[in-house]
């Protein structure tokens, strides 16, 4: 008997240790739980018993300077299910459903609504035409589990225009390219919530307060962007393209006393809308072949923004540059004084470094001259004799080979030699734009000061930003960086790049009804067996008052028309400025009474009277011959042959016995228009060459002066206020 009491008493102690261990445990579990795990299991909770819908907030409006939207959100619609909403014996039904209205994999749809989770999108950005079928499918097959709700989707209006400035947004409408990106923070906005009590399987229940958290829409964004230039612009652009099979083209237009950017495009383009989608024919063609990797540095290249991320050597553009260095050191005090000579080379530290024209000298000239020429050896003086201390601190001042400072993302700088490896031969090349990088945008930067009183801007895309109501938030006022040359200097320098177009090797650049100061670029990129060419021109418009400068670069040109400047990108920079000073309502030069169309004069000599009259009327030249024997020969002329007229201007013959020499007096053309100009030379029988705009200022040769019928008079004009030395 007291065997069994104690062998009882055994198992309660042993039961009730089992117990305490139990209980122990248990409290340890509880104090894991509620105490270390606490707010964790509180936050999980709370998660399965409620439901959070982001509410979008609509991304803010990017406008053009006038008010014409260029990127805006617009309404579409998110679906979504609840996996735990469908029954198992309609998961399959809705997974066919929705993949054949949606067009899209029906295993991944499948696979979502056998998840054990509260919300699993399947399709967002939708438009309400698609939704609306998704609806009618509903309710026709009485379907649970399928939630829509509003959403928001970035829109472009115009495509393609002003992609790459503009960039894009990926499907949870952030910025990933251009202005987008650049300012995310100022256009994405604040999201808001609506948050709804749920069941254990992710029911919605009826009669729960929901608290709502209202979104805040993005601020909006007004570009110093021009639709309507920008249209014209990208119109010649991709014309250009065609025209000349190049690897791309650029284009950027500015306002040269804000810095304001009116247009800027590069070609190929892409829509934003789709932007991957390529639009390069051949890329396309082989686009399933490519492998990811590939497909992505395709689509990373078409999106390049090229005006402000690619780089090159500019070329001749550059010695408009130097030429303003000269006349702000007094290396040259009149640009019309002959001071300079060119035999085809010019010999530096053992390299005979040519001028384009090696094959045919342009011998003794004048600054002008050689700007008009784009000689490279009249620059290479100029630099060598200002030394590189004196050339590389004026490159400082205007930043060559830095970024402008522009609010676009990706801006790169060039590249250029240190002072201290800078050798006579670099600095040579560097007269003309050769050895150094620098992007599109800086060059234009750069010659804008020449149309802005020699004042360097800092450029910029984006004027103001707004906020839905139109109140201003922020104002970008236009910045000046530094005054690098005199007013004398850029007005010096505008007046013979005038020259350049009017009489030199810019003649494709000009715009019929106002003068247009210019300069043409052919600049080699790479050496040897990687050579190619980047052809550019660079206007500024009307050069009487420039309004909008102007700069058009081909990057490896391989069409029929060549690689030169003035003849592939001169002519397009011209249809474009034609259109976009008339658009502006820009005051012409002159009018079509005052022709000053530029003709060069025929060799009419050893051709009979008959023959040079025909010759000269296709040329658009008058004729003063005696007429009595049109199958006499003519022995000479004057002006002589290669001369630049304008049109209908005289041309005097001379036969044999019949070669008598008449004077005439020169009249007084100064502080005359050129229309007035113009009449009273004709009257008298003399031709005239026209340099600059304005009021005349000078004549050559001067009034008085008897010199033979025929002759060219120079009249150099300048507009009302500008000082001249």
């Amino acid at each position: 008997m007291a065997k069994t009491t104690i062998e009882v008493k055994k198992r309660i102690r042993f039961i009730l240790i089992i117990y305490f261990v139990v209980i122990f445990v248990l409290m340890c579990r509880l104090f894991y739980w509620q105490i270390v795990r606490g707010n964790d299991m509180k936050r999980e909770a709370y998660a399965q018993q409620t439901k959070n819908k982001t509410i979008s907030p609509s991304r803010g409006v990017i406008y053009d300077r006038n008010g014409e939207v260029l990127a805006e959100s617009i309404t579409v619609e998110t679906i979504s299910i609840t996996p735990n909403n469908i029954k198992s014996e309609n998961k399959e039904k809705t997974a066919r459903g929705l993949a054949d209205i949606l067009g899209i994999d029906y295993d991944t749809v499948l696979e979502k609504t056998k998840k054990n989770t509260a919300d699993e999108i399947i399709a967002k950005k939708l438009d309400k035409t698609i939704t609306d079928k998704v609806r009618s499918w509903i309710s026709e097959e009485n379907i649970t589990g399928i939630n829509i709700y509003e959403d928001t989707k970035r829109y472009y209006p115009n495509g393609s225009l002003l992609s790459h400035v503009l960039g894009f947004c990926g499907t949870d409408n952030q910025g990933l390219e251009g202005i987008e990106v650049q300012y995310e923070k100022v256009l994405k906005g604040i999201p808001g919530q609506l948050i709804v009590g749920t069941d254990a399987i992710g029911n919605e229940l009826p009669l729960n307060d929901e608290k709502y958290i209202p979104s805040e829409d993005g601020l909006s964004l007004v570009l110093t962007i021009d639709e309507m230039i920008q249209y014209i612009t990208e119109k010649y652009l991709e014309q250009a393209v065609r025209d000349n099979d190049p690897d791309y083209a650029i284009c950027t237009i500015m306002d040269p006393k804000t810095g304001d950017i009116l247009a800027m495009a590069t070609a190929p383009d892409f829509d934003p809308n789709d932007p991957f989608t390529h639009t390069v024919e051949s890329v396309q063609a082989n686009w399933d072949e490519m492998s990811g990797k590939d497909r992505t540095t395709e689509l990373q290249n078409l999106w390049r923004n090229r005006a402000i991320t690619d780089t090159f050597e500019p070329g001749s553009v550059f010695k408009t540059v130097t030429a303003a260095i000269a006349l702000e050191e007094g290396i040259v005090n009149d640009v019309d004084t002959v001071k300079f000579s060119c035999n085809g080379y010019l010999t530096i530290e053992g390299w005979n470094i040519k001028c384009w024209r090696y094959y045919n000298p342009h011998g003794r000239q004048s600054l002008r001259q050689g700007l008009m020429n784009s000689c490279n050896p009249v620059f290479m003086n100029v630099a060598l004799t200002l030394g590189k201390g004196t050339y590389y601190n004026y490159l400082s001042a205007l930043g060559v080979s830095k970024k402008t400072g522009v609010d676009l993302p990706g801006e790169v700088n060039g590249i250029i030699h240190t002072i201290q490896n800078v050798t006579d031969s670099t600095i040579a090349s560097a007269s003309f734009g050769q050895g150094f990088t620098l992007t599109q945008l800086n060059m234009l930067n750069i010659i804008s000061v020449f149309g802005n009183g020699g004042k360097l801007m800092e450029p910029r895309i984006v004027s103001k930003i707004v906020d839905a109501d139109g109140n201003v938030v922020q104002e970008n006022e236009p910045k000046v960086v530094k005054q690098v040359f005199s007013e004398h200097t850029a007005d010096s320098v505008l007046d013979m790049m005038t020259s350049v177009v009017s009489d030199g090797t810019g003649r494709n650049g000009r715009v019929e009804g106002y003068y247009v100061a210019g300069k043409t670029s052919t600049a080699e990129q790479g050496r040897g067996e990687n050579k190619t060419y980047t052809a550019s021109f660079v206007a500024l418009a009307p050069a009487s008052d420039p309004q909008v400068a102007i700069m058009l670069s081909i990057a490896n040109p391989k069409g029929e028309y060549g690689h030169q400047g003035g003849a592939i990108c001169a002519p397009v920079v011209s249809n474009i400025l034609t259109e976009v000073l008339e658009y502006m309502d820009v005051p012409k030069d002159y009018t079509s009474e005052d022709t000053t169309i530029k003709v060069e004069v025929p060799d009419v000599t050893n051709r009979t009277v008959g023959e040079a009259i025909r010759i000269l009327n296709n040329a658009g030249l008058k004729y003063n011959v005696d007429l009595s024997d049109t199958n006499a020969i003519v022995t000479a002329q004057m002006p002589v042959a290669g001369e630049t007229l304008i049109e209908k201007s005289l041309v005097k013959l001379y036969t044999e016995g019949n070669d008598t020499r008449f004077n005439t007096i020169v009249p007084d053309v100064t502080n005359v228009d050129i229309v007035t100009a113009t009449k009273k030379l004709s009257d008298a029988n003399l031709n005239i060459k026209i340099s600059g705009s304005g009021m005349s200022i000078l004549q050559d040769p001067p009034a008085g002066t008897s010199v033979e019928q025929g002759s060219i008079v120079r009249v150099e004009f300048r507009a009302v206020g500008i000082d001249v030395e």
